[in-house]
C-alpha cells in the first residue's frame, strides 16, 4: 500500500497514558513509539507471511519483531521488548506472539481519517485495562553523599585529646 497524505487519527488516551506518553525523562521518547506503531498499522486487510507462518493482519494490527522496533528507534533489543512490554501493561497496545512473529494490535487507535472517508479499527477499547508501571527513577547525585558520615565536635575533642585531660 502506498503512501496516504492527509491521513488523521482518532486516538483515545486517559490520564495515566498521556503521562506515561509524555515522560520525558526516558531513554526512548514514548511518543515517537507511538508515532512507530501508528504509521505500521494496516488501514486494511493485509496477509503478512514469512518463514514458515503466514497471517491476515486486520485493519489497526502490524508485524514487528523486537529487532526491527530496536532498529527503528535506535536502541537495544531488550529496551525495545521493554516497551512493548510497558504499551501492553498501559492498555495501549495488545501483542499476539507465535513462535515465529509477533502481531501487535493499536488499541487506543479508533478511526482512521482517510480522503476517501473514515475507516474504523476493530480492535479499539475504549475502557482499557490500565495497569501501574512501575518505572526505574534516576537518582541525582548529591554533594556531599547521603553516605557520608557526619562527625559530632565532641567525639573529635576526645579524639584529639585521648586522656580527656587538658
Amino acid at each position: 500500500m502506498s503512501q496516504i497524505t492527509n491521513l488523521r487519527y482518532s486516538i483515545t488516551l486517559n490520564d495515566a497514558q498521556l503521562d506515561y506518553l509524555s515522560d520525558e525523562q526516558q531513554d526512548i521518547l514514548r511518543m515517537k513509539c507511538l508515532k512507530t506503531f501508528i504509521r505500521m498499522a494496516v488501514l486494511e486487510e493485509t496477509k503478512v507471511s514469512g518463514k514458515n507462518y503466514s497471517a491476515v493482519l486486520q485493519p489497526g494490527q502490524f508485524k514487528a519483531s523486537k529487532v526491527e522496533l530496536a532498529r527503528l528507534w535506535g536502541c537495544d533489543r531488550k529496551t525495545a521488548t521493554r516497551i512493548v512490554q510497558e504499551f501492553n501493561q498501559i492498555g495501549i497496545l495488545r501483542s499476539e506472539s507465535s513462535n515465529r512473529t509477533t502481531i501487535h494490535a493499536l488499541i487506543c487507535l479508533s478511526v482512521w481519517f482517510t480522503p476517501w472517508g473514515m475507516k474504523k479499527s476493530s480492535f479499539f477499547n475504549s475502557k482499557p485495562v490500565v495497569k501501574p508501571l512501575v518505572k526505574p527513577s534516576r537518582t541525582t547525585k548529591r554533594v556531599p553523599p547521603e553516605t557520608a558520615i557526619e562527625t559530632d565536635k565532641s567525639d573529635c575533642a576526645n579524639t584529639a585529646n585521648p586522656g580527656g585531660t587538658q
